[in-house]
Protein backbone atom coordinates (compact mmCIF):
# COMPACT_ATOMS: atom_id res chain seq x y z
CA UNK A 1 0.00 0.00 0.00
CA UNK A 2 1.25 3.45 -0.80
CA UNK A 3 1.95 6.03 1.93
CA UNK A 4 -1.36 7.65 1.00
CA UNK A 5 -3.18 4.40 1.60
CA UNK A 6 -4.79 4.27 -1.81
CA UNK A 7 -5.37 0.53 -1.66
CA UNK A 8 -5.14 0.49 -5.45
CA UNK A 9 -4.51 -3.25 -5.47
CA UNK A 10 -8.09 -3.88 -4.32
CA UNK A 11 -9.47 -1.12 -6.48
CA UNK A 12 -12.56 -1.40 -8.65
CA UNK A 13 -10.60 0.59 -11.20
CA UNK A 14 -7.57 -1.67 -10.96
CA UNK A 15 -4.06 -0.58 -10.13
CA UNK A 16 -3.57 1.14 -13.51
CA UNK A 17 -7.15 2.14 -14.23
CA UNK A 18 -6.77 5.83 -13.38
CA UNK A 19 -4.45 8.18 -15.26
CA UNK A 20 -3.24 11.48 -13.75
CA UNK A 21 -3.56 14.23 -16.38
CA UNK A 22 -2.79 17.36 -14.38
CA UNK A 23 -1.93 18.44 -10.84
CA UNK A 24 -1.15 21.81 -9.31
CA UNK A 25 -1.44 23.50 -5.91
CA UNK A 26 -5.24 23.72 -6.13
CA UNK A 27 -6.16 20.25 -7.33
CA UNK A 28 -5.78 17.51 -9.91
CA UNK A 29 -7.45 15.94 -12.93
CA UNK A 30 -7.50 12.22 -13.70
CA UNK A 31 -9.38 10.04 -16.14
CA UNK A 32 -10.44 6.45 -16.60
CA UNK A 33 -12.36 4.57 -19.24
CA UNK A 34 -15.38 2.42 -18.45
CA UNK A 35 -14.08 -0.71 -20.14
CA UNK A 36 -16.84 -2.52 -22.02
CA UNK A 37 -15.33 -5.91 -21.17
CA UNK A 38 -15.36 -5.25 -17.40
CA UNK A 39 -17.13 -8.29 -15.89
CA UNK A 40 -18.99 -6.09 -13.41
CA UNK A 41 -21.11 -4.74 -16.27
CA UNK A 42 -22.69 -8.15 -16.83
CA UNK A 43 -24.73 -7.75 -13.67
CA UNK A 44 -24.96 -3.97 -13.52
CA UNK A 45 -27.54 -4.06 -15.14
CA UNK A 46 -28.43 -7.02 -17.39
CA UNK A 47 -29.47 -5.67 -20.78
CA UNK A 48 -28.60 -2.06 -19.78
CA UNK A 49 -24.95 -2.00 -18.67
CA UNK A 50 -23.78 1.07 -16.77
CA UNK A 51 -20.62 1.69 -14.76
CA UNK A 52 -21.28 1.32 -11.02
CA UNK A 53 -21.26 4.70 -9.29
CA UNK A 54 -18.70 3.47 -6.78
CA UNK A 55 -16.12 3.60 -9.59
CA UNK A 56 -16.74 7.33 -9.97
CA UNK A 57 -16.51 7.89 -6.21
CA UNK A 58 -13.29 5.88 -6.06
CA UNK A 59 -11.85 7.89 -8.96
CA UNK A 60 -12.56 11.13 -7.06
CA UNK A 61 -10.92 9.70 -3.92
CA UNK A 62 -7.86 8.46 -5.80
CA UNK A 63 -7.54 11.78 -7.65
CA UNK A 64 -7.44 13.59 -4.28
CA UNK A 65 -4.80 11.15 -3.01
CA UNK A 66 -2.68 11.59 -6.16
CA UNK A 67 -2.94 15.36 -5.68
CA UNK A 68 -1.72 15.00 -2.07
CA UNK A 69 1.23 12.86 -3.12
CA UNK A 70 2.17 15.41 -5.79
CA UNK A 71 1.78 18.27 -3.29
CA UNK A 72 4.31 16.63 -0.97
CA UNK A 73 1.82 15.65 1.71
CA UNK A 74 3.39 12.63 3.36
CA UNK A 75 0.69 12.12 5.98
CA UNK A 76 -1.89 9.40 5.51
CA UNK A 77 -5.18 10.82 4.28
CA UNK A 78 -8.00 9.25 6.20
CA UNK A 79 -11.35 9.57 4.45
CA UNK A 80 -13.73 10.67 7.20
CA UNK A 81 -16.90 11.44 5.24
CA UNK A 82 -18.56 11.81 1.90
CA UNK A 83 -20.56 14.98 2.43
CA UNK A 84 -22.14 15.01 -1.00
CA UNK A 85 -22.62 12.68 -3.91
CA UNK A 86 -25.08 13.58 -6.60
CA UNK A 87 -25.23 11.57 -9.81
CA UNK A 88 -26.52 13.40 -12.88
CA UNK A 89 -26.30 10.68 -15.53
CA UNK A 90 -24.97 7.13 -15.92
CA UNK A 91 -21.59 6.20 -17.37
CA UNK A 92 -21.89 3.78 -20.27
CA UNK A 93 -19.33 1.21 -21.42
CA UNK A 94 -16.59 2.80 -23.53
CA UNK A 95 -16.98 6.31 -22.09
CA UNK A 96 -13.99 8.12 -20.61
CA UNK A 97 -14.64 9.81 -17.28
CA UNK A 98 -12.60 12.81 -16.14
CA UNK A 99 -12.47 13.56 -12.41
CA UNK A 100 -11.58 17.16 -11.66
CA UNK A 101 -10.79 17.64 -7.96
CA UNK A 102 -10.24 20.94 -6.15
CA UNK A 103 -8.71 20.55 -2.69
CA UNK A 104 -9.13 23.09 0.12
CA UNK A 105 -7.40 22.84 3.50
CA UNK A 106 -9.12 23.88 6.72
CA UNK A 107 -7.57 26.78 8.62
CA UNK A 108 -5.96 24.41 11.12
CA UNK A 109 -4.46 22.41 8.24
CA UNK A 110 -5.43 19.01 9.64
CA UNK A 111 -8.47 18.51 7.45
CA UNK A 112 -8.87 18.67 3.69
CA UNK A 113 -12.00 18.94 1.58
CA UNK A 114 -11.97 17.62 -1.97
CA UNK A 115 -14.68 18.88 -4.30
CA UNK A 116 -14.91 16.66 -7.37
CA UNK A 117 -16.77 16.92 -10.64
CA UNK A 118 -16.92 13.84 -12.85
CA UNK A 119 -17.62 14.49 -16.53
CA UNK A 120 -17.69 12.62 -19.84
CA UNK A 121 -18.09 13.88 -23.40
CA UNK A 122 -21.82 13.37 -22.77
CA UNK A 123 -21.90 15.79 -19.85
CA UNK A 124 -21.62 15.99 -16.09
CA UNK A 125 -21.80 12.62 -14.33
CA UNK A 126 -21.51 13.49 -10.64
CA UNK A 127 -20.63 16.07 -8.01
CA UNK A 128 -18.84 14.64 -4.99
CA UNK A 129 -17.44 16.21 -1.83
CA UNK A 130 -15.06 14.20 0.34
CA UNK A 131 -13.46 15.17 3.66
CA UNK A 132 -10.12 13.85 4.90
CA UNK A 133 -8.15 13.97 8.11
CA UNK A 134 -4.36 14.04 7.92
CA UNK A 135 -2.66 11.43 10.06
CA UNK A 136 1.04 10.76 10.44
CA UNK A 137 2.31 7.28 9.65
CA UNK A 138 2.49 6.71 13.44
CA UNK A 139 -1.28 7.28 13.67
CA UNK A 140 -1.22 10.78 15.12
CA UNK A 141 -3.66 13.29 13.70
CA UNK A 142 -2.26 16.61 12.64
Amino acid sequence: MSPQGSGAGASALGADGLKLLHSDSAGAVCEFTAESDDPVLIGHYPGFPVQPGVYVIEAADRTARLWAAGAGITDVLELVSMDRCRFHRPVFPGETVSTEVAVVAAEDGDRLTAKAAAVTSGGRVADIRLRYRRRTSRGETQ
